[in-house]
């Protein structure tokens, strides 16, 4: 890594420090970037180089758009669907990220905003149209075919569940606990399929 590279990581780890440090102590919607800004040090035009919005100072440090459907794409062929969508699943869990002590800071400023929340939402469901995508290409389908898409929303929701068991926007924080209780998830449902609705004739 050269020195421009070395100095653009730091600069980003400054600026997310920062942030993250104003959205616990003013919370994520009072802080606005002109805040963070100078509150590292930097220009406002400097912030929006490196975070073209304020969602992305929380969103990035999660790394989890594109990572699933990255993860199973490069998967045996050969492999069972199923069997490369749990290695992908583990993938995403035990991806490195943000220390524990930035990840409890973006916690708290998802906890504190309904406007991040719903910002989380639409990632997810992003994120589910991308794995869909991505199992259609394993599958030969499109990625609008029913069961890609049934398989995607499944997989995505076992996710959300195990990460936030409560469904308060309190996420857990420890991989190893969220991949237990996601093959717990999976276990559970395998015993007992989710029932399709028949429609009346």
């Amino acid at each position: 890594m050269g020195l421009r590279e070395v100095n653009a990581a730091r600069t980003r780890e400054l600026i997310l420090d920062a942030a993250l440090e104003l959205f616990v102590d003013r919370g994520y919607d009072a802080t606005t970037m002109e805040h963070v800004a100078e509150h590292a040090g930097i220009g406002t035009s400097t912030l929006y180089r490196y975070f073209p919005s304020k969602d992305q100072l929380v969103i990035e440090p999660l790394a989890l758009q594109g990572h699933l459907s990255a993860a199973l794409l490069a998967r045996p062929e050969e492999e069972p669907l199923d069997v490369a969508l749990g290695h992908a699943v583990i993938s995403l869990i035990e991806a490195p990220r943000a220390d524990q002590q930035r990840l409890a800071k973006i916690d708290a400023a998802v906890a504190s905003s309904d406007a991040l929340q719903v910002r989380l939402n639409e990632m997810f469901v992003h994120v589910r149209r991308e794995l869909a995508e991505a199992i259609g290409a394993r599958l030969g389908r499109p990625g609008t075919d029913p069961y890609c898409i049934a398989t995607a929303g499944l997989t995505t929701l076992v996710l959300e569940l195990a990460a936030d068991p409560e469904n308060d926007a309190t996420i857990v924080l420890d991989a190893e606990a969220v991949v237990t209780r996601a093959r717990a998830l999976f276990r559970s449902l395998a015993d007992e399929p989710p029932t399709s609705p028949r429609l009346p004739e």
